[in-house]
């Protein structure tokens, strides 16, 4: 193994609640190292320092980002700061691992992605999904033939995020300023689990080329039931639903013309896929894993950089662009518009 990023030095920026399951998942895994963490508050970076065995701990993003020994950033704040703090931990010269969505919109993805480019740094999505092995092993069914010529994608996530107002059609006693509701943090069903199945129908048909949607928003402005139909340039269709209404059964199933490719719930952390081809025995693939499964993100991170890349192949700088603007034109069909924009 080259010696370089080994240990791979992760450092923290943002010590919420992604960070902390990013860092329980990691922080086993050999050849890695938590060496950082960064926050606005010191006392909540010493905390998470303390629960993480962190050595060292950082008043402000800007003292993460330069410090010397970290080589790559993991940005967890909130969606609205996704472009702010990766092109602040680009301009200190590190590589970015930011979390889904990537940005905002895709004007903000361009200049991320623009940046990164221009300084020759490794920057990715988190789009953890995509890591999984058994996710992996369902892009390998689909592109092998396996069931024929793969046609439609039917695919879900959503979770109750609050007590549901049936007259209203609306959620209630939800914290309007909450990641999930608050419009000026990028909320909605479609920013914080949506993102997943419109990636999951990008990474098998590609860019859409027609977008329909249909949503109730609820009392903040955000999206919380969210219906969405894809089309691709090769006649590929996605039927999609996100919500914060209701459980959804967060199953996947990619449909050929001659079988199909279920990914077991919950397919956007999967353990278990199997492969139904017409006339023969179903055939599965299963692996379970310690953890939550960040650790096969982080593992992909370290493989791309020691390698010299500067972006995945896995969840290419493409991918993202074209799932931010499917992710705009969304937005535009339910009339949600976010004030930073």
């Amino acid at each position: 193994m080259p010696e370089q990023f080994s240990p791979l030095r992760w450092g923290i920026l943002g010590a919420g609640a992604i960070a902390k399951r990013f860092c329980s998942d990691v922080k086993p895994v050999g050849d890695h190292q938590i060496a950082a963490v960064g926050s606005r508050d010191i006392e909540k970076a010493n905390g998470f320092a303390e629960q993480f065995d962190i050595p060292r701990r950082h008043g402000s993003y800007e003292d993460l980002v330069n410090d010397p020994d970290v080589d790559v950033i993991y940005v967890a704040t909130p969606h609205n700061f996704h472009k702010e703090h990766s092109l602040l931990a680009l301009g200190a010269g590190k590589a970015v691992l930011c979390e889904k969505p990537f940005t905002i919109n895709l004007a903000e993805a361009k200049v991320v992605i623009d940046e990164a480019k221009k300084r020759n740094l490794f920057l990715m999505e988190g789009m953890w999904s995509r890591c999984f092995p058994v996710m992996a092993k369902a892009r390998e069914f689909a592109k092998s033939g396996a069931i024929g010529t793969p046609r439609l994608l039917e695919a879900d996530f959503g979770f109750r995020g609050g007590k549901l107002n049936v007259e209203k059609g609306q959620l209630e006693g939800i914290n309007p300023q909450g990641r999930l509701f608050d419009p000026n943090l990028g909320g909605g069903a479609l920013m914080d689990v949506g993102v997943y199945p419109v990636s999951l129908a990008e990474m098998f048909f590609g860019k859409p080329d027609k977008t329909a949607a249909l949503a109730k928003l609820g009392g903040t402005g955000v999206d919380e039931n969210t219906g969405i139909l894809l089309s691709f340039p090769g006649g590929e269709v996605a039927s999609l639903h996100t919500s914060l209404q209701v459980n959804t059964p967060q199953k996947a199933t990619l449909l050929g013309t001659d079988g199909r490719v279920e990914i077991h719930s919950p397919w956007w952390k999967p353990t278990k896929v199997t492969c139904y081809r017409n006339g023969q025995d179903p055939e599965v693939f299963e692996q379970t894993f310690e953890g939550g499964g960040f650790q096969f993100e982080a593992m992909h991170v370290a493989e791309c950089l020691r390698a010299g890349k500067t972006e995945s192949d896995v969840i290419p700088h493409s991918d993202t662009l074209a799932v931010m603007e499917a992710l705009d034109a969304i937005r535009a069909q339910i009339g949600i518009k976010y004030p930073m924009e």
